[in-house]
């Protein structure tokens, strides 16, 4: 079993931002001494209620994180392409590759927040979904060319390297090398620097809860994380994986590859990890839900498809309602153990990446439950994940 995290960050709460990172690095410390594969930064913007308040550049913090600590690894979740200059992230992220000596997990998405957008790409505007989807899909594409190319060309919808017109004049670099100028001296090819510490590049992570998306990542040996979501949603995302043609040749079962994020907290007793989560879930999700008016994260978009959800589970706290569902897990180690297990069983689960959205909650108790959790929880899977 691989067990990640996502770093508590106060949502709701604009703390000073060197105190966060302070925290940032001592829950990172933490679990690397337990024994977490990853720590994961996600990327928000323009934060001025606090709720969006994570890293504005993951690659930054990634690079901090890994300097404060000693064999964890440091992905992001994700950086969002669209809002980025393909040739900057692919020099950054080879740095930071460079840098960590292989220690990273390269984890983009096209984003969903449309507030943000357009202040950095104008073609990025995640109204028109399609567009915005191709602009990812060629990002990631020139990244990928830009890293295994010794001389890299691209012409797509959105973006033409090198740019044309421009010609080499300075005489020292007489005679020009063919592989990257014409004749002429105009500028044909690029080399882009540093080539990636990990070879032939850092594993390419997908964020997404789409089976198109999970089909497409095994076509092209990526690997991908989703929301936790009901075991038909998930073995609906999975088995378009495994049942893709892998380009590895590998054949893939379920699990493989594939991880879910779940929001998780411990505590000593269900009593206590109810009366200190449930008021912080309530707010954060409706949180959610507002800020999607067109439905797409009310509460029957958690569900199956086919499901019928009672008056209380559409009125109710959400707390109760994401209980029911087993949507988050809550509660001792022995509870979070149990429900590791059973999704296990249920569709082959190997990689849990811990979320900790707890508006309000004091920062120690986040240190207490991830102790919990390291202590009393990971070890009671083997090396070979399954439960002792």
């Amino acid at each position: 079993m691989r067990f990640d995290f996502v770093p508590f960050f106060n949502p709701g709460e604009n703390l000073p931002w060197n105190r966060v990172i302070k925290m940032m690095r001592e829950q990172t410390r933490l679990a690397d001494a337990a024994d977490f594969t990853t720590v994961w930064l996600t990327e928000h913007h323009f934060a001025h209620n606090g709720y969006l308040n994570a890293p504005p550049n993951p690659i930054m913090m990634s690079c901090d994180l890994a300097a404060h600590s000693d064999k964890i690894r440091v992905g992001q979740a994700p950086i969002v392409l669209p809002d980025w200059h393909p040739l900057r992230v692919a020099e950054d992220i080879a740095l930071l590759d460079n840098m960590t000596e292989g220690r990273v997990d390269f984890g983009v998405a096209k984003g969903i927040n449309e507030r943000c957008t357009l202040q950095f790409n104008i073609n990025a505007d995640r109204r028109d979904n399609e567009k915005s989807y191709r602009l990812f899909l060629e990002s990631l594409e020139i990244i990928l060319k830009a890293w295994t190319q010794t001389a890299f060309t691209h012409k797509g919808e959105f973006y033409q390297f090198p740019v044309p017109g421009w010609k080499e004049t300075n005489r020292f670099l007489m005679p020009l090398e063919e592989e990257y100028h014409h004749e002429n001296g105009e500028y044909k090819a690029m080399y882009v620097h540093p080539r990636p510490y990990q070879d032939p590049h850092p594993p390419v992570w997908l964020m997404s809860n789409a089976p198109h998306t999970y089909k497409m990542a095994a076509e092209r040996g990526f690997n991908v994380i989703g929301m936790s979501s009901p075991p038909s949603k998930l073995l609906s995302c999975w088995d378009a994986y495994c049942d893709a043609d892998a380009k590895d040749g590998v054949i893939h079962e379920r699990g493989d590859n594939t991880g879910i994020c779940v929001v998780i907290y411990v505590a000593e007793t269900m009593e206590e990890a109810d009366k200190t989560i449930r008021p912080a879930i309530n707010g954060y999700y409706e949180y959610l839900g507002g800020s999607r008016p067109t439905g797409e994260w009310g509460r029957r978009a958690y569900l199956d498809d086919d499901a019928e959800p009672t008056n209380e589970d559409l009125n109710g706290e959400w707390f109760d309602f994401l209980m029911k569902y087993e949507l988050i897990w809550v509660g001792t180690a022995d509870y979070v153990a149990e429900k590791i297990a059973k999704y296990q069983e249920l569709i082959g689960l190997k990689h849990i990446m811990l979320l900790q959205q707890f508006p309000g909650i004091e920062y120690q108790k986040i240190l207490k439950s991830m102790t919990l959790f390291s202590e009393k929880v990971m070890p009671k899977f083997g090396a070979d994940g399954v439960k002792k």
